[in-house]
């Protein structure tokens, strides 16, 4: 079956992948048979379609499979060297115990129990032996890393209180900032609703104005269709009364004076020619006056 495979994948080198020469494709698809061999041992060795694509496949697991086994191979060593070293540790305490005229199975059930909690602290401790030394060092380790754990507890309780402060300042200036949004909005209703009567007030009086002036521009044309003078309209009856107003008051302003002439002496003949004056003065008037009353028809009195 190598043979055939080989055979096969130098056919295949030739008319494959220009990336692969046919010595290297050769020379991995040995290596892949030789671990299959490996691996399946007496066994059959399933059967594969040789080209380039399976040869790279199979050659980049078998690499995966043989460092996974090296590390496995190192693991163990240091797993077996461990061993030894505790197995020594061992034969030492075993020889202490020795000199000492003590052996495990001679212990009390106390001092077993001693023992045994003290190998339990050890490895807790994690310290490489159980000498005090070792042990105190780790105690002292932790109640350090204690220590430094609570001021760090601290110090982040700390600063969760300020967080908490701070998260509460937020929330009470988010609430007054709503509140004064919603307050403000309310306000922008009511104004939205004064501005809307407004413009329509306006549009209104705009509307009124425009048909005011429409019904007057109306008017005026009818007026000057009928050959009603120009003197007989609103404006010029209104200046015609100013005017009337001011001659009334010089005619009263003339009658004071005039009554002021008749008080004088008659005997005085300048007296007699101012007060005739004054008299033709006022004739002249009234003549005015009731020529300006005579112009204006009955039906605008």
């Amino acid at each position: 079956m190598a043979a055939a495979a080989l055979e096969g994948a130098g056919t295949e080198a030739e008319a494959g992948d220009p990336k692969s020469s046919g010595p290297e494709l050769v020379a991995k698809l040995v290596r892949v048979s030789s671990w299959l061999k490996k691996i399946y041992g007496n066994h059959y060795i399933p059967s594969y379609e040789v080209n380039v694509t399976t040869v790279d496949i199979l050659h980049d697991f078998m690499e995966c499979c043989e460092a996974r086994e090296r590390d496995v191979s190192l693991l163990i060593e240091d797993m077996k060297h461990q061993e030894e070293v505790h197995e020594a540790a061992t034969k030492e305490m075993q020889d202490i115990f020795k000199d000492l005229g003590l052996s495990l199975t001679s212990l009390s059930r106390k001092a077993s129990k001693y023992l045994s909690s003290l190998a339990k602290s050890a490895v807790i401790l994690k310290t490489k032996d159980t000498s005090l030394a070792s042990l105190f060092c780790a105690i002292n380790n932790m109640t350090s890393e204690q220590f430094e754990t609570r001021q760090k507890n601290k110090e982040m309780r700390q600063k969760l209180g300020d967080i908490k402060k701070n998260l509460t300042s937020a929330l009470m200036l988010r609430m007054e900032s709503l509140r004064d949004v919603e307050d403000i909005e309310q306000c922008q209703a009511i104004e939205s609703v004064k501005v809307q009567e407004q413009r329509k007030t306006m549009k209104y009086l705009t509307d009124k104005g425009l048909e005011s002036r429409i019904r007057i521009r109306n008017a005026q044309r009818e007026l000057a269709a009928r050959g009603i003078e120009a003197s007989l309209t609103h404006a010029a009856l209104v200046h015609f009364s100013e005017e009337l107003v001011s001659l009334q008051q010089k005619v009263a302003s003339l009658k004071k004076e005039l009554k002021i002439f008749l008080d004088l002496p008659l005997s005085i003949p300048l007296a007699k020619v101012e007060v005739e004056t004054a008299k033709l003065q006022l004739k002249a008037l009234e003549d005015k006056l009731s020529k300006e009353l005579d112009k204006v028809p009955f039906e605008w009195m």
